[in-house]
């Protein structure tokens, strides 16, 4: 294979410092921006977790291919340019589960502990620097005293219990209709959908208590665009990151971001409606007819 395989490791030890974030910022510019926040597995789950490695790695059966496959959990934070609604992953960070850390410490393996919280509120800074950040949502596993800032919404778990005239309330025992409650200490608004598009009864929040619940609602449907960011990137390959160190698997994991962001950027402009691998495929295609692209690792040659 012409490729020297030290230099591709070495490659994606820098990649893993690449930073998305000014790349997307060339883009949107000062567009106002939504942030969606969610997590996956670079392999998506389908049975109960192994861990394997203290690199994050842990397998999973698949009932596809019919066999365990290794899989790392990833935070993934992405803006959604209101002006033009194009997405763009802004941040994607692996992250080791609580369980996991348990079960490498009964090992005697070191190992550092955050959480997908702790790592969304120390890049949450950051990304309000740089973009100008109208909203930021995110489903119930979210939801606690911390991430209940400026002008978020989300959804709450139908046990989750508010403060409505002095009384502890679960969510659950309203009826449909928005009310003004106070949540972990933090006001919020509260939109009670008793059937939400044939899933059943749904409690949406937004600690902006001005939003209107066609605001609420509007940006709620913007967090399905997440779902579909996750779902192209697995299709270029998400799932091969399996590499003995925690900064070769961070770096192949972002070179697989910003290849998504080659893809979308193909796409928007082209006004193309097709999937990411399809759309991958012919960029390719198109490079190789023009004269063929240039080989990222070459094998080196002894002198």
């Amino acid at each position: 294979m012409n490729m020297d395989y030290m230099t591709l490791l070495k490659n994606l030890d820098k990649m893993a410092n690449a930073n998305l974030v000014k790349a997307v910022k060339s883009i949107v510019k000062d567009h106002p921006v939504l942030l969606i926040i969610d997590d996956t597995h670079d392999h998506k789950q389908y049975a109960r977790a192994i861990p394997i490695s203290r690199n994050t790695t842990q397998v999973y059966y698949c009932r596809e291919h019919k066999r365990y496959e290794p899989t790392i959990q990833i935070l993934l934070i992405v803006a959604k340019d209101l002006k033009t609604n194009e997405t763009y992953i802004v941040a994607i960070i692996p992250y080791i589960p609580q369980k996991v850390v348990e079960i490498l410490k009964e090992r005697g393996e070191k190992v550092e502990f955050k959480t997908k919280i702790q790592a969304y509120l120390e890049i949450l800074p950051e990304l309000e620097k740089e973009f100008n950040v109208v909203g930021k949502v995110f489903d119930s596993w979210y939801v606690n005293s911390k991430t209940l800032l400026q002008d978020t919404m989300g959804e709450l778990k139908s046990n989750a219990r508010v403060i409505e005239g002095g009384r502890h309330v679960p969510v659950g025992e309203f009826p449909q209709g928005e009310y003004l409650v106070e949540y972990l200490g933090i006001p919020i608004k509260l939109l009670v959908i008793d059937d939400y598009k044939g899933f059943g009864k749904r409690y949406f929040f937004s600690t902006n208590l001005n939003d209107t619940a066609e605001d609420i609602l509007v940006t709620w449907e913007n967090r399905w665009d997440v779902e579909v960011l996750i779902r192209e990137l697995k299709a270029l390959g998400l799932e091969k990151s399996s590499f003995l160190t925690w900064l070769r698997n961070k770096g192949f994991i972002v070179l697989k971001a910003f290849s998504l962001l080659v893809v979308l950027l193909f796409k928007y402009f082209t006004g193309l409606n097709l999937e990411a691998k399809r759309i991958a495929r012919l960029i390719k295609s198109i490079y190789q007819v023009s004269g063929g692209i240039k080989k990222l690792f070459k094998r080196r040659r002894k002198t």
